[in-house]
């Protein structure tokens, strides 16, 4: 068969205009800010005298866009009051790109006859869709100032929050699509597809899920990785003295907070699946395989409850599972085939150990230990409450405090100890803080210890 060649020329031109715009916004999916505004502003001052007032207007609008997009994945506008409007406020920088944009695309589309150049109608289309992107740009705003008011929160309903951004995904799932826009479009969707999985991670966990949250988890970690590996191409690029468009800036791209924070969501939610999930895990590999496993997590609670016991001479702790009225019926550990039947376990059997350490749940204190969950379960529900009560006929001591609305962290001790234990109180208090995640929904915030 004849080799068949096509020549440049039965291609269609690319306009110096399309390659610019294809190129800038390519720019801002790397997180080159500082350079996508530099090339923006240089454009803009060398051809504003030959060029018309739409293309000059557009290249600004893109300078301001850039330093807003800067300031959104720094995640500095979370640190602002609401009622800060100067120039700094993002909130007022996208509000007039958003009317900018309009003005820009109405121009456009009201050229004379209705029938403006190529480059105006492209433009004016352009902006419509940028107008699409700064709108949701500023409902992910809001989410995000939602999300780190959480932090503060006694209880935090991720499964609710995890809906809302299902809204706002499903909402924006056909905007801004232009072809010229699709690495603007890819950036903003892979993010909120992360923290989509993330939340729905941490709310199937919450009611024990195991496959459900594995999952969740291996999509958000992959999508981080592939979003990583483009600021380390970026870099790449760079040493090997691929400058975009011959810009003159050195400052390389790097990793922004935003980024850095669904990291470090991530990881926290690695450490929780491997303590909530670890009796399965652990039937996957040896008992030295599983520790040094756990040891590279951001944070190994099977060590530190360990650490715990030895200093306290606590008897057992335990995470408790309320496994009544859960939608799906509880199985036990591990992966349950999905047709399986089984009765719904009854009685204490209903209150299972889905930790227990050291060894299995210590039988003979369950009837008084659910007793006590039951009796104080008001009291309980307030998840920031520790309930003490020590029971003289068994010369036992319970410390016990809701981490999630169907789970309870609970320490025995088989002697007297006193309700004002410092010691055990303040791990009981860190721990439950720990798993809902509150210290890192602040941490959204800069500058947040």
């Amino acid at each position: 068969m004849a080799n068949v060649q096509v020549s440049q020329s039965s291609l269609p031109p690319v306009s110096i205009e399309q390659a610019f715009l294809e190129t800038y916004f390519h720019a801002l999916s790397q997180f080159a800010y500082d350079k996508a505004k530099e090339v923006a502003e240089k454009d803009r001052d060398s051809r504003k005298t030959n060029y018309g007032s739409t293309w000059t207007s557009l290249l600004n609008s893109l300078s301001h866009l850039a330093m807003a997009e800067k300031m959104y994945a720094s995640l500095g506008y979370l640190g602002q009051k609401k009622w800060f409007s100067g120039r700094e406020s993002l909130r007022s920088t996208y509000s007039s790109l958003l009317t900018e944009l309009r003005k820009i695309e109405d121009t456009g589309r009201q050229a004379v006859g209705g029938t403006a150049p190529s480059l105006e109608k492209l433009l004016a289309h352009l902006c419509g869709q940028l107008s699409s992107f700064v709108a949701a740009r500023l409902e992910t705003m809001d989410f995000y100032e939602t999300l780190c008011s959480m932090g503060s929160s006694r209880v935090i309903g991720y499964a609710e929050v995890a809906v809302n951004l299902a809204a706002i995904i499903q909402r924006h799932s056909k905007s801004f699509h232009h072809p010229i826009l699709t690495p603007l479009k890819t950036s903003f969707s892979d993010e909120l597809s992360i923290l989509y999985h993330l939340l729905q991670a941490q709310a199937d966990m919450a009611v024990w899920c195991f496959l459900p949250a594995l999952l969740h988890l291996h999509e958000a970690h992959s999508k981080l990785n592939s979003w990583g590996a483009i600021v380390q191409m970026a870099k790449e690029s760079q040493k090997k003295g691929f400058e975009l468009f011959g810009s003159t800036s050195t400052k390389v791209p790097q990793v922004p907070p935003l980024h850095q924070w669904l990291l470090s969501f991530k990881a926290a939610l690695v450490s929780k699946f491997s303590l909530y999930f670890n009796e399965t895990l652990s039937k996957q590999s040896s008992p030295p395989e599983m520790k040094t496993l756990l040891a590279k997590t951001s944070c190994d609670y099977m060590a530190k409850f360990a650490t715990f016991l030895r200093k306290s001479d606590a008897t057992n702790l335990s995470i408790v599972l309320d496994t009544r009225g859960l939608e799906e019926t509880y199985k036990g550990h591990g992966y349950h085939h999905p047709a399986a039947k089984l009765e719904p376990p009854k009685g204490l059997d209903s209150y299972p150990a889905i930790v227990s350490v050291p060894g299995e749940r210590p039988q003979h204190h369950w009837p008084n230990l659910i007793m006590i969950m039951n009796n104080n379960a008001a009291e309980m529900n307030t998840m920031e409450r520790i309930v003490y009560f020590y029971d003289k006929a068994f010369q036992s001591t319970y410390y016990m405090i809701r981490i999630e609305p169907k789970m309870t962290l609970v320490v025995i001790f088989e002697t007297k100890r006193a309700e004002k234990d410092s010691y055990v109180n303040t791990f009981l208090t860190e721990i439950s803080s720990q798993l809902k995640n509150n210290k890192l929904l602040l941490n959204l915030k800069p500058g947040s210890k």
